[in-house]
């Protein structure tokens, strides 16, 4: 047993020991004396899109340190992480700030740098460092892409200002806007993991629990962002939209279909973001930037949330309590519900960009409601279901409102509200088929089954 002589003498060579300027502290450092200068410099501007984007971060991630403080405690690189996820809020904050876009840059690519150390965390597993390294690569591009995009617009516009390039949009030539806009589209996909940029999420489960939450601190949502903030470049070019359309459409999809047949908690967290980030850049595709605003932050925080309780989602799951399917015939009486309004609100100016990204909201409300009534008692219920509905669509209804007022959406919409409607019976049909596979009255056929399972896993390593 250690003497009160040997602690007082363990601390005392503890105090002697030089301190270590190591990485993380140098990236900390930088962020914080960066973000200083540039204050003092004026490079900051204060945006909706950027005041959101920066808020979520820091809100975020000042929780995920109190959670990390328990969750990690006996982890000895627990010091490192929580000063990776600091410069990682800094990064994001300048980011959401800059008003030059070699800030912008920077930003950008310090936080994708830091990211890659956070999932890098257990640098002794092996799946840590392939998930790390697969993660720097499709951070990697989206960062060749985003600096080609800001100088191809900073050389055409002959300044660096964020604000002058957005003014100058209408004088710079075509090819120009043309590849600026192909390269952020790629950027966004890039940090979004949306598909053929899904891998890096998918496997970076083998992050610890805390990092999985970080990254909806404005990480991954921040390609939302990124076209919200360049809205005027990609207007100009429709082509964009339309790819950036595609991408959504196919990300969303894509994670949708992963759901099903993820068993782990944080593997389907995982692919649940891949089709929420497909849902909010087709909405920024159809020029619908308050509702992707509204949807960066809902689902940043919220998702953030449910990585941190996947213990408890686990303990749930095993009670049974995680049936993904709800009965017949309620799943067509909400997709009618939910056309049918989409119907009702095709010639009110809201729809003209938002049609589809509403019904897809109503859906979901309506979906969580039967979820949370199946569990109720006939007495409780009758309240609960007239009250809930209220108080869900009200908050929906007042952020959106709010959003909105700060938040303009796009001048000309890239589709007619008849086809976002026939898209919402797109995504309706194919949650209807979910909703079958989940309750065992269909099977995906067993290659598909095993391709969707082995989506983004790691190569095993050599014995």
């Amino acid at each position: 047993m250690a003497t009160t002589f040997d602690m007082v003498q363990t601390e005392a060579a503890q105090a002697k020991r030089p301190l270590r300027v190591t990485a993380p502290v140098l990236a900390l450092s930088a962020m914080a004396l960066g973000l200083g200068a540039t204050a003092i410099a004026g490079l900051l501007r204060v945006t909706a899109a950027g005041v959101a984007l920066g808020g979520l971060a820091a809100l975020l991630t000042g929780l995920v340190l109190v959670f990390a403080q328990r969750h990690l405690r006996a982890d000895p690189r627990r010091l490192a992480h929580a000063r990776l996820a600091t410069g990682l809020a800094f990064a994001t904050v300048l980011v959401g700030l800059a008003e030059n876009v070699v800030l912008l840059a920077a930003g950008w690519i310090a936080a994708g740098r830091l990211m890659t150390g956070l999932v890098r965390h257990a640098g002794d597993w092996a799946e840590a460092r392939a998930a790390a390294a697969r993660a720097g690569t499709a951070f990697l591009i989206g960062d060749i892409a985003l600096v080609g995009a800001l100088v191809t617009l900073a050389v055409s516009a002959k300044s660096a200002s964020i604000a002058a390039i957005a003014a100058a949009v209408p004088t710079l030539s075509p090819l120009a806007l043309t590849l600026a806009a192909v390269l952020l589209v790629i950027a966004a996909a890039a940090r979004c993991a949306t598909p053929p940029f899904s891998s890096w999420l998918l496997s970076s489960i083998a992050a610890p629990t805390p990092v999985s939450a970080l990254m909806h601190a404005g990480f991954v949502n921040a390609g939302g962002f990124l076209v919200i903030h360049f809205a005027p470049v990609l207007e100009a070019v429709p082509a964009a939209r339309f790819a950036l359309l595609a991408i959504g459409v196919t990300g969303a999809l894509y994670g949708s279909a992963l759901m099903l047949v993820r068993a782990d908690v944080k593997g389907a967290l995982a692919a649940s973001t891949v089709a929420q980030m497909g849902f909010m850049l087709l909405t920024c595709a159809l020029g619908g930037y308050a509702a992707a605003l509204w949807h960066m932050v809902a689902h940043g925080a919220f998702k953030a949330w449910l990585f941190l309780g996947a213990s408890g989602a686990i303990r749930r799951s095993a009670a049974g309590a995680g049936d993904k399917a709800l009965p017949a015939p309620v799943p067509a009486l909400i997709a009618l519900a939910a056309l049918g309004a989409g119907a009702l609100i095709m010639e009110t100016a809201i729809a003209q960009t938002t049609l589809l990204p509403l019904g897809l909201a109503a859906t979901a409300l309506l979906v969580a409601l039967a979820m949370a009534a199946r569990g109720l008692r006939f007495e409780t219920a009758r309240i609960t279901l007239l009250a809930l509905p209220a108080l869900l669509v009200a908050v929906n209804a007042a952020a959106l409102a709010l959003m909105e007022a700060v938040q303009a959406n796009a001048a000309v919409p890239l589709l007619p509200t008849w086809a976002q409607l026939a898209l919402l019976s797109l995504f309706l049909a194919g949650w209807l088929v979910q909703q079958d596979l989940a309750a065992g009255r269909r099977r995906l056929p067993a290659g598909l089954h095993a391709r969707l399972l082995h989506a983004g896993a790691l190569p095993t390593p050599a014995n």
